[in-house]
């Protein structure tokens, strides 16, 4: 019952003013056309072939005309998919049990991944991603819902740009850029795939459908908004016009593939990364992961049921969703939702998408995605660092030495990322390294009070990361502006408290006027990113954080006052 009503749904259900009988089923009610109401289905959903499922006032979400047909109907559906499974791969009672809970019953394993659609194929795209992220905490919380940015809003201030209208030129160095850049490390859809899409496009815009006019238009508004070198502001608003485009089409979208949807939402996902105002990216990528377990995607299966092609974009569709996810999860101190225990699917290849066949893979061929992999494999730090340090996850080896590996895997994984920038990717290496450092050495629930030779460890990383992002804002190029936000009020944090509880040693090691310095630049950097982030202007958080500042360098002022007087 969990995946169909919460307990919200049913006291709405219980309440008399909604027991009253209704005349039209979801689908008309939400395409606002006249209802025939027949049992067990209407005619225009009977007409179109789709469920038809019934609607009460004050409930967001379909539910089942009637309830005992749908769970009949769905206990069978069950034993005839574990039936399949049975014949195609072997697996213990354990494993059963994992795959079956997971992948058909829509498990609620974790809170925070609370389930906001049917767990059938939807025929709508939740409205509920076009919203902006969250600020961190606690600044979230000083905005008021009503002046948080929304899908009205932004659509209002960003029209939508017909693609008719953008000349061939300019689409294809756009698309060449995501293609040659970003695709290869967010490979979310294969190069000959959306090479096809792009070439009809050019042919005949008139012959795309919604699904593929979509797909060029978030693409491209990936690659303007990522394209920001001292043009930021044009870049960003060709970028947006391109983003409400893409909103146009997947409103008029029927999501008849759960694998398309999929691609849809991680590339939602992937510029809300670039541009927080336009989406929610943890709810996005929440119900992306939504999907990938509802498919199976975490799980392994043989060759022979699937061909070789299909197999790959699992891998590659499954990796690059928890890749964000366990990024995102790790930045807001949260477990990645998704239990261990419970992945078995292997990574995907990293040569070219031509090469990948349903006959086989071509080994010899370039090894063009090589940077999404090396990528999730630093993600995987990030999360063991969050559980580690965060959720008490327990180790074999001493805290000390656990640090120690851990930072020299940062190391390795960094002196590897170098060798991406020959083709221009992996470019905030650096900030990731140092990202991780910070979280090594700061305050933890496993470490409550780092020795001063962390502290001192943390300041250094601060100070590596702090000056990447000056140096990015002065050229315009701080691509992922979600991070950004988030990273430079933790560092902000976390040099504060240092330099507030160690006032008494740190100036043995750093000067005041250094360490103001950085605190100003973390209040500039906030500033400049409020000015494409509004909700973070709206939180005053550039205000509050440049008060604490104050206070902390007038503190420190008066301990090196009374020192000099010693």
């Amino acid at each position: 019952m969990d995946e169909i009503f919460t307990a919200e749904d049913i006291a709405i259900v219980q309440k008399s003013a909604h027991r009253r009988a209704n005349t039209k089923c979801f689908r008309c009610k939400q395409k606002r056309v006249p209802c025939s109401y027949e049992f067990p289905k209407c005619s225009k959903c009977k007409r179109d072939s789709v469920e038809c499922h019934a609607w009460i006032k004050g409930i967001k979400k379909p539910i089942p005309r009637s309830l005992p047909m749908y769970l009949e109907d769905r206990v069978a559906s069950l034993e005839i998919e574990l039936n399949k499974l049975k014949s195609h791969i072997v697996i213990n009672d354990e494993e059963e049990r994992s795959y079956t809970i997971t992948k058909y019953a829509s498990t609620p394993f974790l809170n925070s991944l609370s389930y906001s659609e049917k767990s059938d194929i939807s025929d709508s795209f939740s409205l509920g991603y076009f919203k902006s992220s969250s600020l961190p905490s606690p600044f979230d919380q000083h905005l008021e819902p009503t002046k948080r940015g929304n899908m009205k809003v932004f659509i209002k201030d960003h029209p939508p740009v017909a693609l008719e209208s953008i000349p061939d030129n300019v689409i294809k160095i756009m698309m060449s850029n995501y293609m040659d850049f970003h695709l290869p490390q967010y490979p979310i859809i294969s190069r000959p795939a959306l090479t096809g899409i792009l070439q009809k496009l050019l042919d005949n815009v008139e012959s795309c459908s919604n699904f593929e006019k979509a797909i060029i238009s978030i693409t491209m508004a990936i690659s303007a908004a990522l394209i920001t070198n001292r043009s930021e502001k044009s870049a960003l608003s060709s970028s947006s016009a391109l983003f409400s485009t893409m909103l146009s089409q997947i409103l008029n979208i029927t999501w008849e593939s759960k694998m398309k949807k999929l691609q849809m939402t991680l590339l939602v996902a992937h510029y809300a990364f670039a541009n927080p105002y336009a989406a929610d990216v943890w709810h996005t990528l929440r119900d992306a992961l939504r999907l990938c377990v509802d498919m199976g995607l975490h799980k392994e299966v043989e060759s022979e049921v699937i061909t070789v092609i299909d197999m790959d974009e699992r891998r590659r569709l499954f990796m690059v969703c928890s890749g964000m996810l366990r990024h995102l999860s790790a930045v807001l101190r949260v477990k990645f939702p998704l239990p261990h225990s419970l992945i078995s699917v292997e990574f995907p290849t990293i040569v070219d998408d031509n090469f990948i066949t349903d006959t086989g893979i071509d080994y010899t061929a370039p090894q063009t995605k090589a940077a999404a992999l090396h990528f999730y494999s630093f993600r995987l730090c990030e999360t063991e660092v969050c559980e580690v340090l965060w959720h008490n996850k327990s180790i074999v080896v001493s805290i000390d030495d656990w640090i120690a590996s851990m930072e020299q895997r940062v190391e390795d994984w960094y002196v590897k990322a170098e060798e991406f920038a020959e083709v221009k990717q992996l470019r905030f290496r650096l900030i990731c390294k140092a990202s991780l450092q910070i979280r090594l050495r700061r305050r933890t629930p496993r470490i409550p009070n780092p020795s001063k030779d962390s502290f001192v460890k943390l300041i250094n990383a601060v100070a590596v990361h702090i000056d990447e992002y000056i140096r990015d804002a002065q050229n315009g190029q701080v691509s992922y502006l979600l991070m950004g936000v988030h990273y430079i009020e933790e560092a902000m944090i976390n040099l504060l408290d240092v330099m507030w509880f160690g006032s008494d040693w740190i100036m043995d090691h750093f000067t005041l006027e250094y360490l103001s310095t950085k605190l100003q630049q973390c209040v500039y950097l906030i500033e400049k990113f409020s000015e494409r982030w509004p909700d973070v202007r709206k939180s005053n958080m550039a205000q509050r954080l440049d008060g604490l500042r104050e206070k902390v360098v007038s503190k420190l002022q008066k301990t090196e006052n009374i020192s000099e007087q010693v």
